[in-house]
């Protein structure tokens, strides 16, 4: 799992649905698509149920959503944190 996976999978959550979060972060569904899939096989969980009228939570997405949100929150505090000491450096 990396955190590419981590902030598709929020993304996805925050949007959604698959179709929405790929255009929020720019990229293809395929790509959303494959992210999830991955970090769904690595998880050995599925975290979203789909359907013909979009995608919604597992109880399994929804509870690994809230710390995959801070993850995602704390490596984006993280690297503002470093930012300053990198152009300086």
């Amino acid at each position: 799992m990396d955190i590419e996976e981590l902030k598709t999978f929020v993304e996805i959550a925050d949007a959604g649905g698959i179709t929405p979060a790929a255009r929020r972060l720019g990229v293809s569904k395929s790509i959303v698509s494959r992210r999830l899939a991955r970090l769904e096989a690595d998880l050995g969980v599925r975290l979203l149920s789909r359907s013909n009228r979009g995608a919604t939570l597992t109880e399994a997405g929804t509870v690994f959503q809230v710390y995959a949100a801070n993850v995602c929150n704390e490596m984006n505090m993280a690297i503002q944190k470093i930012l300053p000491a990198r152009k300086t450096a």
